[in-house]
């Protein structure tokens, strides 16, 4: 007997399952609407008591599982509808048991639903543009342009930190001296 909240996505009623580690079916986020609010609270973020909290997590929860095939780690069982939890899963030098969702899956699904929160699109964020100069021609011409090279694409994003810690990494390895 697990807890639900509906929410409407697309139209339809969608159902908030939380994965414990049981791999649960229909899951589709690590988080309750609960514990959300709570974390928001803790951090001064109000987030409403309703299905339109529920839609955030699994939107959260969704882009989580856009690095499926990236965690450290393999899947449980081939039909799991989450990505955790993971055998043979080492997040910062500690095992995490093939039952377990580890605390860094919850806190990179509570970062992403703050940043989705605050209007930052996880899918599409958005590009940083550095100082604009404008400068008015003779002939009523105004041209605008960037100024300084800015090289940086993205923000630096709470939860890229969080994620980098559960990827598995390439074949490349820094060798220090």
């Amino acid at each position: 007997p697990l807890a639900s909240h509906h929410s409407l996505i697309g139209g339809g009623v969608m159902t908030l399952t939380v994965e414990t580690g049981a791999i649960v079916t229909g899951a589709n986020s690590y988080v309750s609407r609960a514990d959300a609010i709570a974390y928001a609270s803790d951090r001064g973020v109000a987030l409403a008591d309703s299905a339109a909290t529920d839609a955030i997590l699994i939107k959260a929860a969704s882009y989580l599982e856009s690095y499926r095939n990236k965690f450290k780690g393999e899947l449980v069982s081939r039909d799991q509808p989450l990505a955790w939890p993971r055998y043979s899963a080492v997040i910062e030098g500690f095992a995490w048991g093939h039952d377990e969702i580890p605390r860094q899956v919850i806190n990179a699904q509570l970062a992403v639903l703050l940043e989705i929160n605050a209007g930052d699109d996880p899918f599409n964020p958005t590009p940083v543009v550095g100082p604009v100069t404008e400068e008015t021609v003779a002939g009523a011409v105004t041209v605008r342009y960037a100024s300084g090279t800015s090289s940086k694409v993205k923000k630096t994003r709470a939860s890229d930190a969080i994620i980098a810690l559960m990827l598995s990494r390439s074949g490349l390895m820094a060798v220090r001296a």
